[in-house]
């Protein structure tokens, strides 16, 4: 068994990996492909994985562009992911020889996921570019799940609460979005696809700006912080970003940044409620406890 689907040798897998030797073996690293491989079929679905698997295990296939164009993207993706796990994987000689300082490390593996999240993004955006050629790929779990969702792409996301225009960190966040929308956001408005396009479209904004908001908090509470897109790390106070890069206090930086995107997204949820009230009864009774300078909370009427 190859110890990669998509790498035949180490020549092709230190274009990604410039510390691995050509002259090892690719089987040595087989511990370093498992993971990543298996992250790209959970995403890009079993049959589309088999489809380019097979098309670059082919010695004499009649060429195409589009295959070619995914295979390299999904080299990108799995030889940044590998790279990140030599890299954990050689720790302890780095540290037997002081070879580099915390800091250093800490940059090298954000580089390999970075270059891996980059990949994976535009992996997606080709996918959904190329319906028609890919098997299957609009009957994932991940496509389809998409679909349902009141902000179904990455751009539009952005335009709430931006992420750098990751398509891949928008296919993380999508189950978060579904998880609130049941939540938080489906008890105030019913349904919805109810929502008139033209007579509810502040409504429908303040749906979807209240969902970006309360999506991102749920992000930094569920994911490791250094999978959150660099915008969203370095939206903090110059005071906050110090505790997190000298003092270890990470967990309390980003759990305080995550309460306040949280505090606005409620905020926004409370003048949702209000919204719906007014739109069902015709008038809109706001109390005291809402409507108050100490909250910087005023509801527009």
């Amino acid at each position: 068994m190859a110890a990669s689907d998509f790498f035949n040798n180490t020549s092709d897998l230190k274009v990604y990996v410039p510390d691995v030797s050509v002259s090892t073996p690719i089987d040595v690293y087989e511990y370093a492909f498992r993971s990543p491989e298996n992250k790209l079929i959970n995403l890009i679905g079993q049959d589309v994985y088999n489809q380019l698997k097979a098309y670059y295990g082919e010695i004499d296939h009649e060429d195409d562009a589009i295959l070619d164009a995914g295979i390299k993207l999904i080299q990108g993706a799995i030889g940044n992911l590998v790279g990140y796990n030599i890299f954990i994987f050689d720790a302890k000689e780095r540290n037997t020889n002081n070879s580099m300082y915390k800091y250093q490390e800490d940059q090298q593996l954000q580089a390999y996921l970075n270059g891996a999240n980059d990949e994976l993004g535009r992996l997606l955006t080709h996918l959904d570019a190329n319906t028609e050629k890919y098997v299957n790929w609009e009957e994932t779990t991940l496509f389809k799940t998409r679909q349902s969702q009141i902000i179904k792409t990455y751009t539009e996301f952005g335009t709430y609460y931006y992420i750098d225009e990751s398509a891949y960190f928008f296919s993380k966040i999508v189950f978060l979005m579904k998880e609130i929308t049941a939540d938080k956001i489906n008890p105030i408005i019913g349904s919805f696809g109810e929502l008139d396009a033209e007579e509810d479209a502040t409504i429908i904004e303040k749906v979807k700006q209240t969902l970006a908001y309360l999506t991102v908090a749920m992000s930094l509470r569920r994911f490791d912080f250094i999978e959150i897109p660099k915008t969203i790390r370095n939206n903090v106070s110059d005071e906050k970003s110090r505790t997190i890069r000298t003092s270890g206090m990470e967990g309390s930086a980003v759990a305080r940044v995550a309460s306040d995107i949280e505090m606005k997204g409620t905020n926004y949820l409370l003048e949702l409620d209000r919204m719906m009230e007014k739109k069902l009864t015709g008038s809109l009774d706001v109390p005291e406890d809402i409507q108050t300078e100490d909250d910087n909370f005023y509801l527009q009427t």
